[in-house]
């Protein structure tokens, strides 16, 4: 079947009805592999297609979807999307976008060895990545066993102001958490592989990686509650900027539900902050050649150098201000019409390694983990997370801390980034967001002897 060509079919089809119309269509493989004790406890390959038919008149829209590709299926599907816009009120900003070039480059997103590779060569990898884990460290006892995932995806696009295209797409993730025991005191490690490219993926590093962060962990305590420095690695930066990315979208500023409300052109982090969203990042987990709504990706520098520059845009926000799409709009599936979010959203990496950021900290605390993360709040900038990590004295790492909790509003976490390293890593997460390690002076860490009103 040319889905290309169905797509323009449903166009026509709905704008003989008097609508201006959106077709997407989206198929895909996908694989889940989970092992444990070196045994596979669960496989699963499946197979995915759908259609999502949008439709708008006079400021109403409708949205079905199918996954059902015959003629009969696809005309229902149109009628029931035409017959949900005529009772949904009018909004004069449902609008489809006008077609713009699509630039020619490599974006580096699809890789046929993901498809190609044997079941029995993933599930070898899965095992090869729980082997590591349990060799890492003699304390490690065990896996909460590891997960390895795939996937590829072809999607086409096409609406009635004149846009058409596709695209392929391929992803590859494993992950797990090794757990390490001596006496009576437990801690996990995690370990993590994700990449738009299979060869990207290294088993005995995410496995190693998992089961030493596990024996290291093992034996933290609190420290006495203080005002002090606290580095981020990675991991636990992208906890927090995730939330800051829902803040830095035009719907949170139109709805006024962000913490950087009205502050466009003002000074909101320290100059070492450059926050970016990228939708044409190459081999990015978000990276595609346009929007799920037809407009093409770019790069949006939103706080450059400190200065709150801009924010993210879909047709819908755009159209409010009377401006052009960043080409934010994304959709999770077919079942679900586009909605604004983030790309490749990321802080712009600095000069200075892990290691020497750690180093110029004289007594502070180095995160590696956080937890209860959903308390992070992108409307009043509330943030208060449990976390693990090492304490650092003299610019060294010294020896595990757990239970404490690490809290500092959001715009004053921003105004108080020292450093940022240059070991940028992407996590899956609401898109790709990404961050390198990072040095905050003055967080709150909240231990022994802390009581609520202090964090």
């Amino acid at each position: 079947m040319d889905y290309l060509q169905l797509a323009h079919n449903v166009v026509k089809q709905a704008q003989a009805a008097g609508a201006e119309a959106e077709a997407y269509i989206s198929m895909g493989q996908q694989s889940h592999i989970q092992v444990d004790r070196g045994e596979v406890e669960k496989l699963s390959q499946a197979g995915s297609k759908g259609l999502g038919v949008r439709v708008i008149k006079a400021g109403q829209m409708g949205y079905a979807y199918t996954s059902d590709f015959s003629a009969g299926s696809v005309t229902q599907t149109i009628e029931a999307a035409l017959t949900l816009a005529e009772v949904v009120d009018s909004d004069e900003h449902r609008v489809l976008p006008e077609p713009q070039p699509l630039p020619e480059d490599n974006l580096q997103i699809f890789d046929p060895a993901i498809a190609e590779t044997s079941v029995e060569d993933k599930i070898t990898f899965a095992k090869t990545a729980e082997a590591a884990a349990l060799t890492a460290d003699e304390r490690v006892i065990m896996t909460n066993r590891v997960t390895y995932v795939d996937g590829t995806e072809q999607v086409y696009l096409v609406n009635s102001k004149g846009f058409a295209g596709s695209y392929e797409k391929s992803y590859a993730a494993c992950f797990l958490r090794a757990i390490a025991q001596d006496g009576d005191q437990r801690a996990t490690g995690f370990g993590l592989g994700v990449s738009s490219i299979l060869a990207d993926l290294n088993a005995k590093k995410i496995g190693t990686e998992a089961g030493e962060r596990a024996a290291q962990l093992l034996g933290g305590k609190p420290v006495p509650t203080q005002k002090a420095t606290v580095v981020y690695s990675p991991y636990a930066a992208v906890a927090f900027l995730g939330r800051m990315a829902q803040a830095l979208t035009a719907e949170a500023m139109q709805r006024k539900r962000s913490f950087l409300l009205d502050k466009i052109g003002q000074v909101v982090a320290s100059d070492t902050v450059t926050i970016l969203d990228n939708g044409r990042l190459p081999g990015g987990l978000a990276t595609r050649p346009f929007d799920d709504e037809g407009t093409p990706t770019g790069a949006t520098r939103l706080i450059d150098e400190g200065v709150l520059q801009a924010v993210l845009y879909d047709a819908y926000t755009a159209h409010k201000e009377g401006g052009q799409s960043s080409g934010n709009a994304a959709r999770f599936s077919h079942r679900q019409s586009p909605n604004l979010a983030p790309s490749n959203f990321y802080i712009q990496p600095g000069h200075q390694t892990p290691e020497e950021i750690i180093a110029g900290v004289e007594t502070g605390l180095y995160v590696v983990d956080t937890m209860n993360t959903h308390s992070i709040n992108p409307v009043s900038g509330d943030y208060s997370v449990s976390a693990q990590g090492f304490w650092i004295e003299n610019g060294k790492l010294s020896y595990p801390v757990n239970e404490v909790t690490v809290a500092l509003s959001l715009d004053q976490l921003l105004q108080n980034i020292k450093a940022v390293g240059n070991d940028l890593i992407f996590l899956p997460f609401a898109g790709s967001i990404g961050s390198p390690t990072l040095r905050v002076d003055g967080v709150m860490i909240g231990g022994q002897g802390a009581t609520k009103g202090e964090l």
